[in-house]
């Protein structure tokens, strides 16, 4: 089976065989006291559990043993699967590490002498800790101190609009198997055949074979599981429930017809056997058996006899209680073989911190997946409902990352790589969630047209300064693909080694940039069959051979680019399979190399000389390109960034290089883009220019020096030429004394963010105003008149760009005392042309709402008569508001 159908299935799996022993002893005492919060819960719940011990001896450990009530009858029994098993003792966390308490394990977390209180995650990523159903938890003393206690804990199926339901027969046959457990999967993704990612939902069938369950809207891959039986993934049909719908849907599974045996133990102390682990067995065509280990670490899977090659694997999230680690590798047995020994180590160095989005809001249940450099050990944590992860790890070289598998789709998150810990080591690493804003998608073909299915196609990104990256997006049958991206500035390319890689005999064009901003953008490969071989051979100055060296050729077919990547044998030669073209072929010195090493790796930096690229025309016969690599400083740029530019702005920044051999020539290579329009680099290495238009460039520079050696820049330069700076405001409202104003100045172009100031010689502002840094005129102005002052604003480039306004202030309105005439005052009210005013009547100053009488703007005389000609006594209050 391919290593992501093993991805996506390791995580959840099911127990099939159980030893239960609950213990008394002849000295038991009746004062222990066992109690699980909370006892009911959805399989939607993101708390913890927690478990409390009562009435224990001081330092006294207990040990838990949770089974599966898969017949139903709310009895542990034979016929239940042990899922969990840990030991708790009082006053001891479960494993501290560095200081660092790994909350994956259970242990004690009160400071009570004689009680135990331990929390655990409910969604810890063991799936068969989400079964709906009934658990029953029992609690032993290893002495038999106290009679073996038994609380029970209920899980219910939130009560989702949709209900899938059927009957799970006995292949072929219309015999019901009850008592087997149904888990929905996501459905396949492209290229596979197998489950999308970790289920979804489950649940256990009755005694007639019968099972339901209620799930969101969405589609499902249904499968059923018990022990003795066996799953064939390639029958497995994939089911879509709409809103509202009940859909039915009957599943088999085939019974096994050989077993496989072992133990499974502590890789450090094989005598110590791990309980409560689920185990799989499965072969490459799709069939799957299932088992989990008793409480001595014991398990038994039944198989299928007609496959001859079988893979184990415990599932590593059903190590987590234990705080042991998962295997990357499966392990190869046949039908009807005993005695299987599989191993795992106890993490002794731990990842922790925390995953939130963008804003620091945490999201919980996410999967965080830690696997060594080495391609042993992997393990995951997953998120509590604050953000916060535990991974467990052993010293050595590591990689920590948020799995894609796992976790929702509708984010890309940050990610690290080659973390190296020590023995004992706590090593913090908070992961950002980005929302995605866009879709990158487009196909992978050949020259002809033909699609490429089961490629994978990756995108990276720096963002704030963090590694963003959405792989493992697959090409499907027309050879298309799509991804959620989200903001920002991604490289796009296609798997070239490793899984689901473009086959050997294909050479790909080359990776893309592609710039999103809250819109949708498309990168489309072209793979090309290798017709032809340029080879070679790689030698020191003194005839010695350098082996693993990363050899590059780059080639434009067709107005496309090409880029091949192969690496140097024993005896330093290579091959590098292409197509018939024009090629530029050159040797890794000191970036790069993909699964090849690099000149700086192999002799160290500044013992060799970085030797020249050469042209290979296999048009004209040439297929032939040998290196010699000197003694002394690399060849190599010293600039990797350029400051960014504005159009009509004269640009300017000199291009540095070290090592080789002086003086250095400049220039920009054939397969790359150019620099923007009326922007040129001169030979001495000094791009100017003055760009004409804004935008996002990207262009690779190539130093050579006085014995034709060059270097090309390592990935491209990015220049960003911004519009020119201009405030946006063409006048200033008026203001009147004695009022507040405000007035936000706005400008566009350049590089934010602004700063803004008064000009240099400017006028003061009108008396009482003020100008913030962010560009607000405020306060309240004193005096009347006309104020004219210049405001400049300046970019993070310095840039700037100044403008004069006028400001009025209008003197305060009069409103004259009121005349009394036949039942109505009458007043004048005195102030500006063209200015707003409102003149509001109440009959007491302490009413809560005044009546509006009159609304003016007239531009042709500042003075009116105001008539209130309903006044039906004589006090009356009015006063005038200014408008804006």
């Amino acid at each position: 089976m391919s290593k992501c159908l093993v991805r996506c299935l390791r995580t959840r799996w099911l127990a099939v065989t159980v030893q239960l022993a609950l213990l008394a002893g002849a000295s038991a005492r009746a004062d222990v006291a066992f109690t699980i919060t909370p006892s009911s819960i959805s399989n939607t719940y993101a708390g913890s559990i927690t478990l409390q011990v009562t009435g224990l001896t001081n330092g006294e450990t207990v040990v838990v043993q949770k089974f599966l009530d898969v017949n139903g009858d709310g009895v542990i029994d034979a016929g239940d699967w042990l899922v969990q098993q840990f030991t708790l003792t009082d006053g001891q966390p479960g494993q501290v590490i560095g200081g660092v308490t790994n909350l994956n394990v259970p242990g004690d977390g009160d400071a009570i002498a004689a009680q135990i209180t331990a929390k655990y995650k409910f969604a810890s990523g063991d799936f068969m800790q989400s079964i709906a159903g009934r658990y029953g938890f029992a609690l032993s003393s290893p002495g038999g101190h106290f009679p073996t206690l038994t609380n029970f804990f209920t899980l219910t199926n939130a009560p989702y609009g949709q209900t899938l339901s059927g009957t799970v027969f006995s292949n072929g046959t219309a015999v019901p198997i009850p008592n087997a457990i149904v888990l929905l999967f996501p459905p396949p993704r492209p290229g596979k055949s197998g489950p999308g990612g970790s289920p979804l939902a489950g649940s256990v069938t009755d005694g007639a074979g019968n099972f339901s369950l209620q799930v969101p809207p969405g589609t499902y891959m249904p499968a059923a599981f018990k022990g003795g039986y066996v799953t064939d993934f390639s029958t497995v049909r994939v089911v879509t429930l709409g809103a509202g719908q009940s859909v039915t849907t009957n599943l088999t599974l085939a019974g096994a017809t050989a077993s496989l045996s072992g133990r499974l133990a502590d890789a450090g102390n094989t005598g110590t056997g791990l309980p409560g682990v689920m185990v799989v067995a499965q072969t490459d065509t799709g069939l799957m058996g299932v088992g989990a280990t008793d409480s001595n670490g014991n398990f038994t899977i039944g198989v299928q006899s007609s496959s001859a090659q079988w893979w184990l694997k415990p599932n590593d999230t059903s190590l987590l209680v234990h705080g042991y680690l998962g295997l990357q590798a499966n392990t190869g047995a046949s039908p009807g073989q005993s005695g299987l020994a599989l191993t795992v180590p106890r993490a002794t160095a731990l990842f922790y911190g925390t995953v939130k989005d963008g804003l620091g809001n945490p999201l919980a249940g996410i999967d965080v997946y830690a696997s060594s450099n080495d391609g042993q050990y992997q393990t995951d944590g997953y998120t509590d409902s604050k953000g916060n992860y535990f991974v467990g790890a052993l010293s050595g070289g590591w990689n920590v990352q948020v799995s894609t598998d796992s976790s929702p789709t509708n984010y890309v998150y940050s990610q690290s790589w080659n973390q190296t810990l020590s023995s004992g080591q706590s090593v913090p690493w908070n992961f950002t969630a980005l929302p995605t804003t866009g879709q990158i998608s487009g196909s992978l073909k050949d020259n002809y047209g033909n699609p490429l299915a089961n490629i994978n196609v990756w995108a990276n990104a720096l963002i704030g300064g963090a590694d963003f990256n959405q792989g493992n997006s697959q090409t499907d049958s027309s050879g298309n693909y799509s991804m959620g991206i989200a903001n920002g500035t991604w490289v796009v390319g296609v798997n070239t080694s490793g899984g689901h890689s473009l086959p050997a005999n294909y050479i790909c064009s080359s990776n893309q940039t592609v710039v999103i901003s809250n819109n949708n953008a498309t990168a489309t490969f072209t793979a090309l069959l290798a017709t032809n071989y340029i080879t070679g051979v790689v030698l020191q100055s003194n005839g010695n051979p350098i082996a693993g060296l990363g050899i590059w050729g780059m080639a434009s077919i067709g107005g496309v680019h090409y880029s091949v990547q192969t690496g140097t044998d024993g005896s330093g030669n290579y091959s590098l399979a292409v197509a018939a073209a024009d090629w530029n072929v050159g040797v890794f010195c000191n970036g790069g190399g993909g699964n090849w090493s690099t000149l700086d790796n192999l002799l160290g930096a500044g013992t060799y000389q970085c030797p020249a690229n050469q042209m290979v025309n296999l048009l004209t016969g040439g297929s032939v390109a040998n290196f010699s690599v000197g003694s002394g400083q690399p060849l190599q740029m010293t600039t990797g960034s350029l400051a960014n530019g504005t159009v009509g702005q004269f640009y300017s920044q000199v291009i540095g290089a070290s090592g080789g051999v002086p003086p250095y020539s400049w220039s920009i290579p054939n397969y790359s883009a150019l620099p923007p329009a009326n922007v040129v680099l001169s030979t001495n290495g000094v791009l100017s220019g003055t760009p004409m238009s804004s935008g996002t460039f990207y262009f690779y520079v190539r130093v050579t020096d006085a014995l034709t050696n060059s270097a090309d820049s390592p990935v491209p330069l990015m220049l960003i030429v911004n519009s020119s700076l201009q405030i946006t405001n063409l006048s200033l409202r008026s203001g009147t004394a004695g009022v507040p104003y405000s007035a936000q100045l706005g400008a566009t172009g350049g590089q934010s963010p602004y700063s803004w100031t008064l000009a240099l010689g400017s006028a003061s502002l009108p008396a009482g105003l003020g100008l913030s840094s962010g560009g607000l005129i405020s306060g309240k102005p004193t005096t009347n008149g006309i104020a004219a002052f210049r405001v400049q604003v300046t970019d993070t480039n310095l840039l700037t760009a100044s403008q004069t306004f006028s400001l009025a202030i209008n003197p305060r309105p009069t409103l004259g005392s009121p005349a009394w005439h036949g039942n109505q005052f009458l007043m004048r009210l005195t102030g500006m042309t063209g200015q707003n005013y409102t003149v509001q009547m109440a009959t007491s100053l302490t009413a809560s709402n005044w009546t509006t009488l009159f609304v003016t703007n007239n531009l042709a005389t500042n003075s009116f008569n105001v008539v209130d000609p309903v006044a039906a006594d004589r006090q009356r209050f009015y006063r005038v508001e200014v408008g804006p």
